[in-house]
This record gives structure tokens, sequence and C-alpha cells, in this order.
């Protein structure tokens, strides 16, 4: 299958389900330094995600602590109420900047739900929003989209 793609300082968006995975727990914190979801981040991509949701429980509802608790419902099984939060997110985001992220995101939870048809509408848009954006987030909506295809193909 495809490598992994580089998500940023220690770590990647693992080819095999387009989780992102830390690899150097060291630059992943260092990376992060001063931003408040730090911890929470850490715990659910360390695969915590029940501690991480109750951490943003914390945070006040910013389109980022939305899609990262969409993100930890997604872990913990609740794909239908990430895909709803995602949904909404993304009609907040289109035409902006924040579009792509957010497609790309709720393509993550569409995969999760085993709609890999839907999947691969969110991160052909990504893909199209990215061309012109910074290489790494254009590599890893091109991922997401070469994996959705291929479960499109050959659903769970």
């Amino acid at each position: 299958m495809t490598a992994p793609v580089v998500g940023g300082p220690g770590w990647v968006i693992r080819a095999d389900d387009l989780r992102p995975e830390i690899t150097d727990l060291g630059a992943f914190r260092l990376g992060l330094t001063g931003d408040p979801l730090a911890e929470p981040l850490e715990l659910l991509w360390s695969g915590a995600a029940a501690a991480a949701l109750d951490l943003l429980d914390g945070h006040e509802p910013s389109r980022r602590v939305r899609a990262l608790r969409a993100d930890c419902l997604r872990d913990l099984g609740e794909t239908d109420a990430a895909v709803a939060e995602y949904d909404a997110l993304v009609s907040e985001c289109v035409g902006t900047g924040h579009e792509a992220v957010m497609r790309q995101h709720r393509g993550k939870a569409l995969l999760a739900a085993g709609r890999a048809d839907r999947a691969v509408d969110d991160f052909r848009r990504a893909v199209e929003l990215r061309l012109d954006g910074d290489p790494d987030l254009l590599a890893s909506a091109r991922l997401a989209l070469a994996v959705a295809l291929t479960r499109e193909r050959t659903p769970d």
C-alpha cells in the first residue's frame, strides 16, 4: 500500500486508515508548544479518544474544537454523530480556507462509517482546493482520495 504522509513535526498520516500517528513524541510536543489543544491532540492521536473528548469539553466550541470532538466521536465508533458535526462544519466553511480541512476530515468520518462513495467526493474536492497550496496538505488529500477509491471498489 501507499506510504504514510508527513503531517507535521513528529507525526504522519497512516496510509491504512488515514489516522494520524505520532512517530516522535518529542518533536510532536515541540511542534505544538503553546497550543492550548496539544494535550487532547496527543491523547486522540495516541488512541485515547475518550480522554481527549473529556479534555475538549473544557474548551470553547470553536471550529477546531468541534472538529477534534468529531474526530474523537469517529474513533469511539460514533460515526453518525461525527459525520453530522462535519456536515455542519463543512457548511460553515464553504468558500473559506478551512473548507478543504473540514471536507478531508468529514471524508475520514465517512470512511469510518462505511460510506466510501461520499468520502471520495469530499476527498476529490479537498484535492481540488489544495492544488495551489501546501504540498504536504495536497499529498495528504491525494492519499485520502486513493484510499477511499480503493475502498469504494472493494467495500468492507
